[in-house]
């Protein structure tokens, strides 16, 4: 049910942003991971494992994805289906949406008359570079980050947002906030699962060059720049896409501890 043909005969950035909607998994995984690690929260790698032989094999030919080569859009095809059943599978959508894609739909929601007309996967892309510069920054400190009581400033929220979108995101976000109490129950835990956590996402860790090289392959944007969006708003959405859903993430962990500015800052 799926035309090949027609695909891989569609404009170029369309496979591109597929392929960037792809790229994201080891940072998504990494995430969900921490997550459970950290609160105990549901994880299933049952499509990390449906979608492994596959996503190799779609990485492999990356080139191809530019090229609009047949082969390669059916791969990507295949591998993009993969994904959806596994949110079938889990009943969530976790294992390919995380803190990169809280990115992305910030850039969708609040862009405005800034959006440049990029697509949701183009974004996906870039975004996935960003966190996975978060967390390969924070996993590769021999200490755990501090966490901190969550600051949230609902009016800058509502400048932002707008009321009425602000107070829905305000209703999410504070289930995941961390009072005084919540912050040293998981300064605790961390100091606690910090080596192991530290080893087990190695293992799940693609680096931030690689997946840059592979979005560079298939013809994919890899900056803020790149996709034609105001830099100091992409920064904006980097700083405060976390307040959108209750999913907790590495930016939530850098807000946490104070250093998720800092990680913005670098990105151009």
């Amino acid at each position: 049910f799926m035309d090949i043909g027609v695909i891989a005969a569609a404009p170029a950035f369309l496979a591109a942003s597929g392929f960037g909607d792809c790229v994201c998994s080891s940072v998504c995984q990494v995430d969900w991971w921490m997550s459970h690690r950290l609160l105990d929260s549901f994880y299933d790698d049952g499509p990390y494992l449906l979608m492994a032989e596959d996503e190799k094999d779609v990485f492999a030919k990356a080139a191809g994805i530019r090229a609009g080569n047949p082969d390669a859009i059916g791969s990507l095809v295949r591998l993009l289906m993969l994904s959806g059943l596994g949110v079938a599978i889990t009943g969530v959508s976790n294992h390919g949406s995380m803190g990169e894609h809280q990115i992305s739909h910030y850039i969708d929601c609040f862009a405005h008359q800034r959006h440049p007309g990029t697509l949701h996967g183009e974004q996906v892309g870039v975004a996935t570079l960003t966190v996975g510069r978060i967390q390969q920054g924070l996993l590769g400190r021999s200490d755990p980050p501090v966490m901190q009581p969550t600051r949230i400033d609902e009016a800058d929220m509502q400048r932002r947002m707008g009321p009425l979108i602000a107070g829905q995101c305000l209703t999410e976000y504070r289930k995941k906030t961390l009072d005084q109490a919540g912050a040293e129950r998981l300064n605790t835990r961390l100091a606690t699962i910090w080596p192991e956590l530290q080893r087990e996402c190695a293992a799940m860790i693609r680096s931030v060059d690689e997946m840059k090289a592979l979005l560079e392959q298939a013809g994919a944007p890899t900056s803020a720049a790149d996709l034609g969006l105001d830099v100091d708003f992409y920064r904006e959405a980097v700083n405060h896409a976390h307040e959108m859903r209750n999913r907790y993430s590495f930016t939530d962990i850098a807000c946490n501890a104070g250093v998720l500015a800092d990680f913005a800052a670098r990105e151009a």
